[in-house]
């Protein structure tokens, strides 16, 4: 299992074709783009309207309806949609970007339909500030009046460089598609307006009911086609699909707003300098919360589905300068994913079998500047694995007998240089072990009493060069205690609920 991880060039190969018998009327490739050849929309509205830039060769427009996912026409991401709409599922064939708003986002995954011109892309990121498009569940009438938008060509504009509106008439609705006719004046849909949203206004709100498709184009620049119907794919019936795709960007909460993570790990994953959190929510999809600034976390992105490892820890084990993640599956192996230094990660490679083993983490225990492991066995020993900074790891060297903690961590928590053990005792006190940079580990020293948290993790999350906490209470609230670099914490912040 993988985990994913500018101004558009605007020109398009996408084909169009009449939605009566009539001549098939297409874009050969590398010709200008176009959008909705009507009025433009003010700066403000229908900001959930996007562009898509496809490998610098096509242009199209979509929806967001999801923060990290938009919808948009398959045949947008098919060299020759006369050879068919069926787009393959996975990463984008070419480098797609997405600009939402002043919001620029790479495209890292494709989820298409199979019984229509239709495709759902997932952004590397969450947009935010920018409200997506709620789908509606009421299929499109005859002769009912729809709003198209789009960012393609117009009747004087090769590249308008700005979102276009006109009004469309319904006419023929058929089992996923719906005929459109221009109401607006000199409304049509143009070349690069594929896969622009058509909605309908209800409760004084957008709600998205159809896609573009196929058109005549007539009016549009250096088109001397007079026709301007169009078609359209319906939404309406596939809303279901459309919002558990959707949901894949969002954690699943229970009754009480929670969603339950497990398997937290904590490293600077896109190589920001400031420490990030992956974890594993009730449904076992993998989410990324990168850090901001102080004490923020932005909003998750989702990394994967299908998390079903445990023992999960993160440093750089591959020796490159980019985190990666370890984690163990349900027959005992351990796999590797190597991180990309932006947030994503590679396909898992197997470590080795029989890691019956608890409490791992990572960091540099022997100071060789190379990531090594420690765990604990079922009797309750610890033992050291010495990582060779390609991936690999030594024999097995066991550090003690008797580790009955939990919660167990490691970072540089006194500023020496020497990574060092933080646990958690049966009676709630959290101890720290002081690293000697050869692979020991000197007698335990109580930091507090009453540790009643769980998913405790450590890293540098305030970006002043001294390891942190974060950990989890029975409530769900996250909090972070900021290390002080000589073994000690402050008073904890909370950095959000719902955990």
């Amino acid at each position: 299992m993988s985990l994913p991880g500018s101004r558009p060039a605007w020109r398009t190969g996408l084909f169009t074709t009449a939605v009566t018998a009539g001549t098939l009327i297409a874009a050969t490739a590398g010709s200008p783009a176009v959008a909705v050849s009507g009025d433009p929309a003010a700066d403000s509205s229908y900001a959930f309207t996007t562009k898509l830039d496809i490998g610098g060769k096509r242009a199209c427009s979509g929806a967001l309806v999801a923060p990290q996912w938009v919808i948009t026409a398959a045949s947008c991401f098919i060299d020759d949609p006369r050879q068919g709409t069926t787009v393959s599922a996975g990463k984008p064939k070419d480098a797609t970007t997405v600009t939402i708003g002043s919001q620029v986002r790479d495209a890292v995954e494709l989820v298409p339909r199979t019984d229509r011109d239709l495709v759902m892309v997932r952004l590397v990121d969450p947009v935010t500030a920018i409200t997506p498009l709620a789908v509606s569940a009421k299929a499109p009438s005859a002769g009912e009046e729809l709003t198209v938008a789009g960012f393609g060509r117009t009747r004087t504009e090769w590249v308008p460089d700005k979102l276009h509106t006109a009004t469309f008439t319904a006419g023929a609705v058929k089992a996923t598609t719906v005929d459109l006719a221009a109401k607006s004046a000199g409304a049509a849909i143009c070349k690069g307006d594929t896969g622009g949203p058509a909605w309908r206004t209800d409760n004084g709100k957008p709600a998205l009911v159809a896609v573009n498709s196929r058109s005549w184009q007539g009016g549009c620049l250096g088109e001397s086609e007079t026709r301007t119907g169009a078609q359209d794919v319906r939404v309406d019936d596939i809303g279901d699909w459309i919002r558990e795709v959707g949901n894949r960007g969002y954690p699943v909460l229970d009754a009480n707003g929670r969603a339950n993570f497990s398997e937290t790990a904590a490293a600077d994953f896109n190589k920001d300098g400031k420490a990030d959190l992956v974890a594993r929510d009730s449904t076992g999809s993998l989410f990324l919360w990168k850090h901001d600034s102080g004490d923020a976390l932005k909003w998750p992105s989702f990394l994967s589905s299908g998390w079903n490892y445990t023992q999960t820890t993160a440093a750089d084990f591959t020796g490159d300068g980019k985190a990666d993640l370890v984690a163990r599956d349900g027959n005992g192996d351990l796999y590797l994913w190597a991180g990309d230094g932006n947030g994503g990660f590679g396909r898992p490679v197997k470590l080795t079998g029989g890691w019956n083993y608890t409490q791992t983490t990572a960091a540099d225990f022997t100071g060789d500047g190379k990531a090594d492991l420690v765990a604990r066995d079922g009797n309750g020993d610890l033992y050291l694995w010495a990582g060779d900074g390609n991936g690999g790891f030594g024999r097995p060297v066991k550090l003690t007998g008797g580790w009955n903690y939990t919660q167990t961590t490691a970072a540089d928590f006194t500023g020496d240089g020497k990574a060092d053990l933080v646990a958690r005792d049966d009676n709630g006190d959290l101890y720290l072990w002081a690293g000697d940079g050869n692979g020991g580990f000197g007698r335990p020293v109580k930091l507090t009493g009453g540790w009643n948290y769980t998913q405790t993790t450590a890293a540098d999350f305030t970006g002043d060069g001294k390891a942190d906490l974060v950990a989890r209470d029975d409530n769900g609230d996250l909090y972070l205690w900021a290390g002080d670099g000589n073994g000690g914490f402050g008073r904890p912040v909370k950095l959000t609920g719902g955990w």
